[in-house]
């Protein structure tokens, strides 16, 4: 299954969702996250443009990436644990064609999330790519 048949599969589950609902599940879903240990809460992992402290991880091969998230806010923290869900053991090249700006569209989150988490998230995604380039 690709990734944008993953993320096909999560907006199908969130379509039975209305409004908070959505919310809700998204914050159920931050407590299946394992987050990140404390010593990889650091600068290099740090997400800049975020409203609240987030951190992600990237580590793997060009043919099976594997990301870990964490972050403060619940909301947040359950948005990048449905990526990781979509995007883990995938290939860096499907990994990087990712639309930064049209992801939480893809997750059927895209009218429930504010602009100010929309960015940060988009912020979390182009920092994935970034180390993905690097890997």
């Amino acid at each position: 299954m690709t990734i944008n048949e993953k993320m096909e599969e999560i907006s199908e589950a969130l379509d039975f969702l209305e409004g908070l609902e959505k919310i809700e599940y998204v914050v159920d879903m931050s407590k299946k996250s394992t987050g990140l240990p404390a010593d990889k809460k650091n600068e290099q992992s740090k997400i800049r443009g975020c409203m609240s402290e987030t951190w992600v991880v990237v580590s793997g091969s060009t043919d099976a990436i594997h990301i870990a998230a964490d972050s403060e806010a619940q909301i947040v923290k359950g948005m990048l644990y449905l990526l990781a869900e979509s995007i883990n053991g995938h290939g860096r090249d499907e990994v990087l064609s990712l639309d930064e700006q049209n992801i939480l569209n893809k997750l059927g989150l895209g009218g429930s999330i504010t602009n100010r988490r929309m960015n940060g998230f988009a912020s979390a995604v182009l920092k994935i790519k970034e180390d993905v380039q690097n890997l």
